[in-house]
């Protein structure tokens, strides 16, 4: 009875010691919470990501869900985006100034929606005011803040074109800031939404936030025709998929011979000579044409030996319509 009693003591003194280092690291973890608070990143309508801080998980009855639509406070107001992300706030990086409050409301959408019509108004008066203007422009995107303090107008013209002296009178009508901007073609397919050639979204719809500058020799360099059909994307601009790509063809393609370089490859016990025409450079493999006969042959890049390389020339020059900065003009 002694043994059994002891026995029966230290299982006690067990079990609350391993209750006090559950209640520890439970009390540990908080402290950690509370140091590296959660921080959220916020798409606004625009394509904007913002940084914000999080409100405590359970505050406000609101646990946040990735795709959620929160109420934000940001630094002209609050306004509703989107949560696409979220991460641990590093101890030596400071807080954002912006914070999520709470999550989308019913009533929230019924704000939203009389915002919609507003700003549809809004828009009217503005393309009345530059209806003068000697350049086309088109006014892509017009929205109020969720609390209207601000009204955010977006527009695309082939030119620079200044249009804050046409800001006074809505301003003074709507009693509100104006944020407007020119943006780019490839802002323009950014904020309409498109399609991709691979038959998913778009990656500036998606979640592309800043646009490369690819240039034709990107295009060459994947074997894709300089042709707008094929190099183009929906913007009308060199597809932003081609600087993605490009490092992976420059590896894969370093050691192959290019078009239009001499080669010597072993055909039938016999040695030829011919011309490169044509590459595939995931797959290794060459197109020769045979300088007797002529035949077309597909080898793979380690049957043939570079006897001589294609002129510097024809490989260093740019096409006949890139412009100054790499990109592809319309002929």
């Amino acid at each position: 009875m002694g043994c059994d009693f002891m026995r029966t003591e230290e299982q006690k003194d067990r079990r609350t010691e391993s209750n006090r280092e559950l209640s520890n690291a439970v009390e540990s973890s908080r402290e950690q919470s509370s140091l590296n608070p959660l921080l959220a990143h916020i798409q606004m309508p625009e394509g904007s990501v913002l940084r914000c801080q999080m409100p405590e998980v359970g505050s406000n009855n609101y646990s946040p869900v990735l795709g959620d639509d929160c109420l934000c406070e940001l630094d002209y107001g609050q306004d509703i985006g989107r949560l696409i992300k979220t991460e641990e706030h590093k101890p030596s990086e400071g807080l954002p100034a912006f914070r999520v409050i709470r999550k989308q409301t019913a009533d929230d959408a019924a704000q939203l929606k009389e915002n919609e019509e507003l700003a549809q108004k809004a828009r009217q008066s503005f393309m009345l005011s530059i209806r003068y203007e000697k350049t086309p422009i088109r006014v892509l995107h017009t929205r109020f803040s969720f609390t209207r303090e601000r009204l955010f107008i977006r527009y695309r013209a082939a030119v620079a074109v200044d249009l804050r002296r046409f800001l006074s009178q809505i301003q003074r009508d709507y009693k509100t800031q104006v944020d407007l901007w020119q943006v780019s073609m490839r802002d323009e397919a950014a904020l309409i939404g498109c399609m991709g050639i691979c038959g998913r979204e778009a990656c500036c719809c998606a979640w592309q936030r800043q646009f490369p500058n690819p240039g034709t020799r990107m295009a060459k360099m994947q074997d894709v025709p300089l042709h707008p059909a094929t190099a183009n994307g929906r913007c009308g601009r060199l597809k932003c998929c081609f600087t993605f790509e490009y490092e992976q063809y420059r590896q894969a393609g370093k050691d192959m011979p290019e078009v239009g370089s001499m080669v010597r490859c072993l055909l039938e016990k016999k040695e030829e000579t011919g011309v490169v025409i044509d590459r595939n450079i995931m797959c290794g493999k060459v197109t020769v044409r045979t300088r007797g006969e002529g035949r077309i042959l597909k080898l793979l890049k380690d049957d043939v030996v570079l006897v001589r390389a294609a002129r510097p020339d024809d490989q260093a020059k740019g096409d006949a319509n890139e412009d100054s900065i790499g990109e592809w003009s319309e002929p």
